[in-house]
């Protein structure tokens, strides 16, 4: 059985309407079976946006991407924000001095 593709998108240039934006998220998640509100695992997330799992947690030490801390070693990212960092929204340029 064939493994299913993510459907990425880091090369559209996101649409200036909001509405748009919230479509193509939308399809996004539908494409990719990414519930908006469950909360992923970071090897999870990492998988879904295609980044190495220590360039995830790199953005997140930086705080350049939205996440949930559940304690001194859980984190959690909501599908919602897996769906705009495959959109180019996240990560966020590093800040002054980085």
């Amino acid at each position: 059985m064939p493994q299913s593709r993510l459907i990425r998108f880091f090369d559209w240039e996101a649409p200036v309407d909001d509405e748009e934006y919230q479509h193509v998220r939308q399809a996004i998640m539908e494409r990719n079976g990414i519930d908006p509100y469950h909360r992923y695992g970071e090897k999870q997330a990492a998988h879904f946006i295609e980044v190495d799992l220590t360039t995830l947690k790199r953005w997140r030490r930086a705080d350049r991407v939205p996440h949930i801390n559940l304690g001194e070693r859980k984190v959690r990212y909501l599908g919602i924000t897996i769906a705009d960092t495959m959109l180019g929204k996240y990560p966020t340029p590093p800040k002054a001095g980085e």
